[in-house]
């Protein structure tokens, strides 16, 4: 019978800095990602919404379920986020041909244009700190080999 043995207690200093420096990046990124998003008029939950029903690039628009899951929220934290953005003229919300009862979201082209203003924005911010982010998540993967 073999031993095990205590978890953690093979960790380090350095395994500790580099988690912390790597957690500590992606902060960074986050925090320029909220307020970019506030400069457009966009609470950072809208911006995600909206760059998610673009990504996913579903015919007819993702549903409201699958951008709840894409996202990690309730089906009604995805249903308000969408209301407000609906109201602005930012998104649009289209029945199913097939199942009238499911319901799709589409960008409009207002929406198209604030989206593309932000990832523009958070483009360029990759461009400065994406090595800084890059260089953290190696010294992770360096610590801990597969």
């Amino acid at each position: 019978m073999s031993r095990r043995a205590t978890p953690g207690a093979d960790l380090t200093s350095a395994d500790y800095q580099a988690l912390a420096e790597f957690r500590y990046q992606v902060r960074r990124f986050q925090h320029f990602s909220e307020n970019a998003a506030r400069a457009q008029g966009l609470e950072p939950q809208q911006h995600q919404i909206l760059l998610s029903i673009r990504a996913m690039d579903e015919p007819g628009g993702p549903t409201v379920r699958m951008l709840a899951e894409h996202l990690l929220i309730q089906h009604h934290s995805a249903v308000g986020l969408i209301d407000r953005l609906a109201v602005r003229g930012l998104v649009e919300r289209v029945r199913g041909e097939k199942d009238r009862r499911q319901v799709r979201v589409r960008i409009s082209a207002e929406g198209e244009a604030k989206l593309q203003q932000l990832t523009d924005t958070h483009r360029e911010e990759l461009r400065r700190s994406g090595p800084l982010l890059v260089a953290a998540l190696s010294r992770m993967l360096q610590r801990y080999p597969a």
